[in-house]
C-alpha cells in the first residue's frame, strides 16, 4: 500500500511518498526488491559487501542478498568483548559464506584499548573501527555498497534514544535507508519478520545475550520502554516509520540546506579544531545551534546553555562523548578530545618524517654555517651535536620550563600559555620533545 501524504509548511503544500506498508508481505525477498527499487540502494550488476555479525538480521540480510543473485562479499568483525563467543561468531559466518562461495573479509580489534585510548565509549569505539575497515574493504577490493542490517525496530529505537538524549531535528529522521555508500536494505522490515524468515528457510544464527542486558541504553529502550509503548499502538514501528518519513522529507528539501549554509558561513577550520565567533551565536537559536553541533555529539540542554552564558563566562567548557567545546575570548572553539596518549621516545637521530599522534613532525640536517636560524611557530633548531639522545615526545605537564628563542632565562610552558592567550582545549593537545626533564 503505497500512502500519499500532504503537508502544509510555510503556506506551501509539499507532496511525499511513503516507503510503502511492507509489514503485511508475507515474502521477505519480494519485500526487499521493491525497497532496493524505491530507495534506489544499489544496481544489480554492483559488488555488495554485507556486514554479518552472526546474529538473526545479518544473517537474514545475507541470505536475502545472495537469493537476489548479486555480487556480494562478506565482512565479519571481532572485537574481543565476548571471548569464545566471539570466536564461535566467526566460525559461523565464515561457514556461510564458504557454503555460499563468496569472498570471506575478517579482522579483530582491540576495542578496549582503542576506547581507552580515544577517549570515548565501548560502543562509539567498535562503531568507529566497524564503519572504517569496512571503507577500506570497499576501497581495497572495489565494493560499491555497504550494507548493514538496520531494520524497522532500529528506527524506533533510534527515534525514542534520540528524543531522550535531545539531538534537535536531525536526530528525529532516524535512520537513513543510505548515506554515502552504506546502505540498509531491511528498513521496511520488522524484527518478526526477520525471525520468522529464518526459522522458515533453516538459517542459522548466534544470539548475542548482551543485547538480554539492560547496562546499554538502547537494549533498555529495546526490553523495557517499547512493550510498554505497544500497549498503547500495536503498529509502533510502523508508525514511527511514517513520521521520520515525512520528517526526512521536510529536512532534506528545507531544513537540512540551511543548517550546511549555516556551517559555511559561521564555521572557521584551523586544524581540528573549529572556530566559531561568539557574535554570531547572537543570529541563531538553541534548537538551531543543536542540529549545527550535532557532528560534535552536544546536545539541546548544552547549547542552550552555552547561548545564556556565551559572553560572560570566559574559559567554561562543554564535553560530549568525542569533542570540547571552549568559550575562548572571542570565539567559540570545539575540539577533538584529547586522548590519551603514551610518551614516544625517539631513540636516535632520526631524518625524515615521523607520525606521532595527530601531530607529523620532519627531521632534517643543515652545516651550520648554511643555515640561520627561521623564526618560525612549527620550527625548532637544535645543535646536534649538544642533543643527548634518546628524546621523547609526551604531553606537557604543569612543572614544564623552557627557554623561548631569545631569552636569557627559562620561562614556565604554563605561563607562556598564558601570556599567548592559548585556549584551554588547545592547550590540551599541545606535546613537549624532552631528553629526560629538560624541554
Amino acid at each position: 500500500m503505497i500512502t500519499l501524504l500532504w503537508v502544509l509548511t510555510q503556506g506551501k503544500f509539499i507532496t511525499f511518498i511513503a516507503n510503502g506498508d511492507y509489514a503485511n508481505m508475507n515474502e521477505l525477498l519480494s519485500g526487499i526488491k521493491d525497497f532496493v527499487k524505491s530507495e534506489n540502494l544499489f544496481l544489480q550488476s554492483d559488488k555488495v559487501l554485507v556486514a554479518v555479525s552472526g546474529g538473526v538480521d545479518s544473517i537474514v540480510l545475507a541470505h536475502l542478498l545472495y537469493k537476489l543473485g548479486g555480487k556480494l562479499g562478506i565482512a565479519h568483525v571481532n572485537f574481543q568483548l565476548r571471548g569464545k563467543q566471539a570466536d564461535l561468531d566467526q566460525e559461523l559466518v565464515k561457514e556461510i559464506a564458504d557454503q555460499w562461495q563468496v569472498p570471506f573479509h575478517f579482522r579483530k580489534f582491540d576495542t578496549l584499548e582503542y576506547a581507552s585510548k580515544a577517549a570515548i565509549s565501548t560502543q562509539m569505539a567498535a562503531r568507529d573501527l566497524r564503519y572504517k575497515w569496512f571503507e577500506e574493504l570497499a576501497a581495497t577490493h572495489d565494493y560499491h555498497k555497504i550494507a548493514t542490517a538496520h531494520h524497522l525496530n532500529d528506527v524506533l529505537e533510534t527515534l525514542l534514544l534520540n528524543l531522550t538524549k535531545g539531538t534537535g531535528i536531525a536526530g528525529l529522521h532516524g535512520i537513513l535507508p543510505k548515506r554515502g555508500s552504506v546502505i540498509r536494505p531491511l528498513l521496511f522490515a520488522q524484527k518478526e519478520q526477520l525471525l520468522e524468515y529464518a526459522t522458515s528457510k533453516g538459517l542459522r544464527w548466534r544470539e548475542d545475550q548482551s543485547n538480554h542486558s539492560n547496562y546499554y541504553q538502547r537494549n533498555l529502550i529495546r526490553n523495557q520502554v517499547i512493550p510498554l509503548l505497544r500497549k498503547i499502538n500495536p503498529s509502533l514501528e510502523q508508525s514511527a516509520q511514517n513520521t521520520v518519513t515525512i520528517l526526512r522529507s521536510v529536512e532534506k528539501q528545507q531544513y537540512f540546506s540551511s543548517i550546511e549554509q549555516l556551517k559555511k558561513d559561521f564555521f572557521i577550520l584551523n586544524g581540528n579544531h573549529v572556530l566559531i565567533k561568539k557574535y554570531e551565536l547572537e543570529k541563531i537559536d538553541s534548537p538551531v545551534l543543536t542540529d549545527l553541533f550535532r557532528d560534535f555529539g552536544f546536545n539541546y540542554d548544552q547549547c542552550r546553555s552555552l547561548l545564556a552564558i556565551a559572553f560572560g563566562h570566559t574559559g567554561k567548557r562543554f564535553y560530549s562523548d568525542s569533542h570540547c567545546l571552549n568559550i575562548d575570548r572571542e570565539h567559540i572553539i570545539i575540539s577533538p578530545n584529547s586522548p590519551k596518549s603514551k610518551p614516544v621516545e625517539i631513540p636516535d637521530y632520526h631524518q625524515g618524517c615521523l607520525k606521532i599522534g595527530m601531530s607529523q613532525w620532519v627531521f632534517s640536517k643543515h652545516s651550520c654555517d648554511q643555515y640561520a636560524i627561521r623564526r618560525e611557530q612549527w620550527v625548532g633548531a637544535f645543535d646536534l651535536e649538544k642533543i643527548p639522545f634518546p628524546l621523547t615526545v609526551r604531553r606537557w605537564s604543569s612543572g614544564d620550563r623552557f627557554f623561548p628563542l631569545g631569552m636569557q632565562n627559562q620561562k614556565k610552558l604554563s605561563d607562556f600559555f598564558i601570556d599567548a592567550k592559548v585556549p584551554l582545549n588547545i592547550k590540551e593537545h599541545v606535546q613537549v620533545l624532552v631528553n629526560g626533564e629538560d624541554v
